[in-house]
């Protein structure tokens, strides 16, 4: 009987005029990938670590990492733990890369994420929330205790901050650490059920220590929100230690190999050395010194693993908008439908319907990928873990930054998952070719560490406190001379990004505008939580687009001229997008005429089209190896189909 998979190759081949016998289109998006344009590509999104992530990809060439779905909940979580062993004993990262190359560990984050989302979600907590923490909080007793064992994960840990009633406001927790000095102990207790340490991952089943952040009382002060270190349970028995009652939080809309726990803690006694003491110390008669006077500073410095998280957040949605890509435009290429004859023989990657759909988000995700990259070095610059002061305006720039982009690549890799799930029909329903799991992965990177709309409420905060700053002063100006706009602009990335920086400076100067002259901060409040909400959200997103255009744009300048078009026509139709979306306002502002206003969705659609023969370079480069696609449809899903397998990859060959 002729191959299906060949069978649909030859007439894709007869319908596009190729006599080798495979489309350009199809082969580029089923072949093994080549040349120069692709590896430059490949390797600018890449940007870091290259020989550790293509260790990682080589290392989860196993049947370990085969994806599974028809499993009891306690087994999932089980994989997802022993692929994490895996990965944390090969030496590709290491807690204390913090230090000395904090880009290996974001990069761990993205490649995990390739194979298992709950593996890649277990390993953000265990590396960054929890052994971050301990690193920056911590001091040589800490470091001594604890450093090994959480890179051979045989001292697995929790992040405490979050509480069921205070969650985005976590300072206001109510928590206690108290310290009784006549045992020169810490008595750590939930006072109520509002104070419950929630959402806590890795808490229900497999952690053995706990960072548990509490307002800190001593001598009848409070001093503030400090971390504490709690052992949760028994090494041996792994049963919960005296005072401590965990709850399994169970069954998820996604991620369920991660295990999600409630925390109450029935005033558990740890000693005095448990306060994570590098930047406030106790003394044994109880007072309290530290080098950060006030105590919503402390908070802010105590709770700082949440700024690197929201990295690693925004580098595993990335890759998880990057196997959807790869799924969806590796299907559309091979399933035929009714083409020009009335016979299913055309691609339904060739239909604009279809190109329309995935071309932008592929722009877009490459654009984020860039912009991420541009994140990650501004962050580890400043990180905090070397000798170097930050000054205060670095230092909110940066923290601006993190703010803006794990946003925007949550909701993108939300957009791109879903739009492939239905671009794929019905085959994107089935659990085996994973946009469920996608979908899912990414609610809960839109909610974790910082809602995003939250994240971008405080965007717009730290810009309207950034207004002294010179760069900040020029994006102002530049909002009250917007530049000349023609259609010409609209194939121009450098006038593109110029219009952004315009945008951006009008909608700051239009928020702080609004935001002038107010009294008392009631008043503040109400204007800013209950009548400036679209402007706030507006003025973040402009900021935010503007900075991912602008690390694109300088991408653009160092590229090759080999891979330079092809860049641009990918950058080009981002910023188009973002500009459709907004065209509106900038149209009633005068910023843009109507007549190219008329003219962006057409340019839209050209772009669309322009990019169809790249779409297989485009694919290959975002990097996701064979082994670890795992979907029947970006296979040989006629074959797959062949036997009953219940809607599992394992032992299947497609």
């Amino acid at each position: 009987m002729e191959d299906s998979t060949a069978r649909r190759i030859s007439q894709l081949a007869q319908h596009l005029g190729d006599p080798g016998g495979a489309g350009a289109l199809t082969r580029a998006l089923t072949s093994a990938a080549g040349g120069q344009v692709q590896h430059e590509i490949q390797m600018l999104l890449e940007h870091d670590s290259h020989a550790e992530r293509q260790k990682m990809k080589d290392l989860m060439n196993t049947d370990l990492f085969t994806p599974r779905w028809n499993i009891p909940l306690a087994e999932e979580r089980e994989l997802a733990l022993r692929r994490l062993k895996v990965l944390s004993n090969s030496g590709n990262f290491s807690i204390t890369d913090f230090r000395s190359d904090p880009l290996r560990i974001f990069a761990a984050h993205e490649v995990a994420a390739l194979a298992d989302v709950s593996l890649a979600t277990k390993m953000t907590v265990q590396y960054n929330l929890f052994g971050g923490t301990v690193l920056k909080l911590g001091t040589a007793r800490h470091h001594d205790l604890l450093l090994a064992g959480i890179d051979t994960m045989d001292h697995i840990g929790c992040f405490a901050l979050t509480e069921l009633g205070f969650g985005n406001n976590a300072v206001e927790m109510q928590t206690t650490a108290t310290f009784d000095e006549a045992r020169d102990e810490w008595v750590i207790h939930t006072p109520g059920s509002l104070a419950q340490k929630y959402w806590i991952t890795n808490g229900a089943v497999h952690a053995h220590w706990a960072v548990v952040f509490a307002q800190t009382i001593s001598r009848g002060q409070r001093h503030g929100i400090h971390g504490f270190l709690v052992r949760l349970r028994n090494h041996e028995t792994m049963q919960p230690c005296q005072g401590v009652t965990i709850h399994d939080m169970g069954h998820k809309m996604g991620c369920n190999g991660v295990d999600n726990g409630k925390l109450w803690f029935n005033n558990v006694r740890v000693p005095r050395s448990a306060m994570l003491d590098a930047f406030s110390q106790v003394a044994r008669d109880g007072t309290l010194t530290s080098k950060i006077p006030r105590a919503r500073d402390r908070f802010l410095k105590v709770a700082d693993q949440l700024l690197s998280g929201r990295i690693c957040i925004a580098s595993m949605m990335l890759s998880g908008a990057k196997m959807a890509l790869t799924i969806g435009m590796r299907y559309a290429s091979t399933r035929l439908a009714v083409g020009p004859t009335g016979k299913s023989d055309t691609p339904i990657l060739e239909y604009q319907l279809q190109q329309r759909a995935l071309a932008p988000l592929l722009a877009s995700t490459i654009a984020l990928n860039i912009g991420l990259n541009y994140v990650k070095e501004r962050w580890s610059a400043a990180s905090g873990f070397g000798d170097r002061l930050i000054p205060a305006d670095e230092a909110r720039e940066v923290i601006t930054l993190v703010c803006s982009i794990k946003p925007l690549c949550g909701w993108n890799t939300e957009e791109t998952a879903t739009t492939c799930r239905e671009r794929c029909g019905g085959q994107g329903y089935l659990s085996c070719n994973r946009f469920g799991s996608i979908i899912g992965f990414a609610h809960a990177g839109i909610t974790a560490e910082g809602d995003n709309r939250v994240l971008f409420t405080k965007v717009a905060k730290e810009l309207t406190a950034s207004l002294h700053v010179p760069e900040v002063k020029a994006r102002l100006e530049a909002g009250k001379k917007p530049p000349a706009v023609t259609v010409a602009s609209l194939s121009d990335p450098e006038a593109l990004l110029a219009l952004f920086t315009a945008r951006d400076g009008r909608r700051l100067a239009a928020l702080a505008s609004a935001m002038s002259g107010l009294g008392s901060s009631a008043e503040v409040f109400d204007v800013w939580m209950r009548r400036e909400s679209d402007a706030v959200q507006a003025t973040a997103t402009a900021y935010a687009e503007r900075e991912v255009l602008g690390a694109c744009v300088r991408a653009l300048r160092a590229a090759s001229p080999v891979a330079r078009p092809l860049l641009v026509r990918c950058v080009t139709l981002y910023a188009l997008c973002r500009l459709e979306a907004d065209l509106a306002w900038l149209m009633t502002e005068g910023m843009v005429p109507l007549r190219v206003g008329a003219a962006v969705p057409g340019a839209v659609r050209g772009l669309c089209a322009a990019l169809a023969p790249d779409f297989g370079t485009l694919v290959q480069a975002l990097g996701v190896p064979e082994h670890l696609i795992a979907a029947p449809i970006a296979g040989d899903w006629a074959r797959y189909n062949e036997t009953d397998n219940r809607g599992e990859v394992v032992g299947e060959v497609f």
